[in-house]
């Protein structure tokens, strides 16, 4: 993959940052949260059968599209809130609240750009779940008839856990927002 486009140390980056601030273990609550939630609710949706509508799709679309800029400014603003707790701390080194703040900015800044990948891999997930939707797979194991469903049995579920994750991501951005800007 070009590393242009590899993002795999944006990923590694925001699970980096569901550690534990006190000793730096995983924590297992936000790994419940954010990944074992995701994955039971997209699993429920293949056991009920749910299919994407055309609606639901362009509202997704929308989501991730939306998103994706307001999370880009935001990220000028972490960028810009970076440089000056960088300056502030080169001018007063012993203050711990200001080292919080930067270790705070470095988690957001991985946070908002995850979920800035994942509103654009949410988006292109909708772009394929509409193209396959419908579409049967039908084939044959040792006299087993099968009948797959790309978009029910892959597409969906997958799309569903993005978005359940995008939101949950997006409310832990919005809360270390608010106690970085709070914290005086």
């Amino acid at each position: 993959m070009s590393s242009k486009i590899n993002v795999i140390e944006i990923i590694t980056g925001h699970f980096n940052t569901l550690k534990s601030s006190s000793d730096s273990k995983l924590n297992y609550t936000d790994l419940f949260t954010f990944i074992l939630l995701p994955v039971i609710v997209a699993c429920l949706t293949v056991f009920f059968g749910f299919k994407q509508s055309d609606q639901m799709s362009s509202l997704l679309v929308n989501f991730g599209a939306i998103f994706t800029a307001l999370l880009l400014s935001v990220l000028v603003l972490v960028y810009d809130q970076g440089n000056k707790l960088t300056e502030k701390l080169e001018s007063n080194n012993n203050q711990p609240i200001l080292k919080a703040k930067q270790s705070l900015l470095d988690e957001l800044y991985y946070n908002i750009c995850y979920s800035i990948v994942v509103s654009v891999i949410l988006v292109f997930l909708c772009l394929i779940e509409k193209a396959l939707r419908g579409c049967v797979l039908d084939f044959t194991i040792q006299n087993i008839h099968f009948n797959l469903q790309p978009d029910v049995w892959f597409f969906s579920p997958l799309i569903v856990f993005f978005t359940i994750n995008l939101m949950l991501t997006i409310l832990m951005i919005v809360k270390r927002m608010h106690t970085l800007l709070t914290t005086k």
